[in-house]
């Protein structure tokens, strides 16, 4: 009977589909409110399901059951149950054999899948509008990544024809995979720096080598000790005019389900004077949410203001 529930629950999610995408099934999105505890994602030959609470042991042959009638028709062969939660992770193979070698593909380009980094496998397929934006907009220009983690968003740039990209991150392990994505890209010979600094205590590095045409600030949530939204955003913001072109756009990110868009922008309108909200994007494919998004992207254009001081480096 569970088997057969569960099967009427996500029959309509796992089909094969038209339009790429990642994401299979999104219960965080609250949408099947029995099923919030789960999310579906596919990485062919990987299908990867993240379990958010424990289970039950027949709940969790009956998911296994029904997700390995069904991994084939999606082009997948090995099947992944990721338990994330007691601030724990733990990547289990229950079908097949791990590939030794596992990527995401979004339009035409590769991102490295890493299971040995617990949670976080190297590629956040939710960013998937963002990283089409940044691509969209980066002919010719002179891109900063701000928190840059893997590095996604420098690729998407680069193969929209980036002039330069600096990458910044405090996680050096993150940045050595970045480089691994920018390579299996072809772009290892690009103009691209990768700083594995603080950003607080690296702004004259930043503004060494820039200004910058197209920005992308992406930063964790809450990190004790590196970043804390409330707290650090505006200081980012406050900053960010020593590091802008006189004219230049801006995407600005938050995935924190505890601050609206009405939060975030109004950060923006604060702290960054010469910004003008162009507006939101839309969620990634598959990540449908019965109420506002946790993750909250906004385009910006800015223009610098007439009386702000240009030698007035912070």
């Amino acid at each position: 009977m569970l088997s057969t529930q569960l099967s009427d629950l996500l029959a309509p999610y796992l089909v094969p589909s038209s339009q790429p995408k990642h994401r299979l099934f999104h219960g965080r999105g609250k949408t099947v409110p029995s099923l919030e505890w789960l999310t579906i994602d596919c990485f062919p030959p990987l299908l990867v399901a993240t379990l958010f609470r424990p289970q039950e042991a027949e709940v969790l042959a009956a998911l296994e059951v029904y997700l390995s009638e069904t991994m084939t028709s999606l082009g997948c062969d090995v099947l992944v149950f990721q338990h994330r939660y007691n601030g724990k992770t733990d990547n289990v193979v229950v079908k097949g054999e791990m590939p030794s070698h596992s990527v995401a593909t979004e339009q035409g380009l590769v991102f490295k899948l890493d299971f040995q980094r617990g949670q976080n496998l190297g590629f956040f397929a939710d960013m998937a509008q963002g990283r089409r934006w940044i691509r969209e907009r980066a002919e010719g220009k002179k891109v900063l990544n701000l928190f840059s983690f893997t590095c996604s968003f420098s690729v998407a740039a680069l193969a929209g024809g980036a002039r330069s990209v600096v990458n910044i991150d405090l996680s050096d392990a993150a940045l050595t995979l970045g480089k691994q994505n920018h390579a299996l890209n072809g772009f290892q010979d690009a103009r691209v720096h990768y700083l594995p600094h603080n950003i607080f205590r690296s702004w004259k590095k930043l503004h060494q080598l820039g200004c910058y045409e197209l920005i992308v600030i992406d930063p964790p949530s809450a990190q004790r000790g590196s970043f804390m939204a409330q707290e650090d955003y505006p200081k980012v913001l406050r900053k960010l005019h020593t590091l802008l072109a006189a004219e230049a756009e801006l995407l600005v990110c938050l995935n924190a389900p505890w601050l609206d868009y009405d939060w975030l922008e109004r950060c923006v309108e604060i702290n960054l004077p010469g910004a003008e909200k162009v507006s939101r994007l839309p969620a990634a494919t598959g990540f449908d949410e019965a109420g506002e998004s946790a993750l909250k992207t906004v385009h910006y254009r800015y223009r610098r203001p007439q009386a702000l001081d240009e030698g007035n480096v912070l």
